[in-house]
């Protein structure tokens, strides 16, 4: 008999591609981002993978430092193999150690509405966001 652990969960899953997005933003790790985002991402302005890794490769070039706190809505799973997902992130040039600091760094807050789909074998990749400013009542 092998033993072995329980496979995480869906959203075991889909939280550490998040928590993976967010270490490799900070550290502006671009290759991260490419296995994170599907080859057949599209948003509603018809940006591609590459458009958004573009927007992202001008971001990181244009901060000197990233420091992100993420709060992560909600996820669920309308189908098997598709998640949609509700994300506040606010971002700084400074670390933020919690919400309290948020005015004080002037933080940016933005709304990330996220769809993935499990590529298989718990692959989950991201195939669409949209993404707005938020004020501060919005975070908390």
């Amino acid at each position: 008999i092998a033993c072995g652990s329980k496979p995480d969960s869906p959203e075991a899953r889909v939280r550490a591609l998040f928590n993976k997005a967010e270490v490799a933003a900070e550290k502006k790790d671009l290759g991260t981002f490419r296995d994170l985002i599907s080859d057949q991402y599209l948003d509603e302005f018809r940006q591609d993978k590459q458009a958004i890794l573009g927007v992202l490769s001008f971001h990181f070039f244009r901060n000197q430092s990233i420091y992100l706190l993420t709060r992560i809505q909600t996820i669920a799973f309308p189908e098997t193999a598709r998640a949609e997902a509700v994300v506040f992130v606010a971002t700084a040039g400074q670390p933020i150690r919690g919400t309290e600091e948020l005015v004080a760094l002037r933080a940016d807050l933005f709304r990330f509405d996220i769809t993935l789909a499990d590529k298989g074998k718990d692959n989950w990749k991201v195939t669409r966001a949209q993404w707005r400013r938020v004020e501060l009542k919005d975070f908390l």
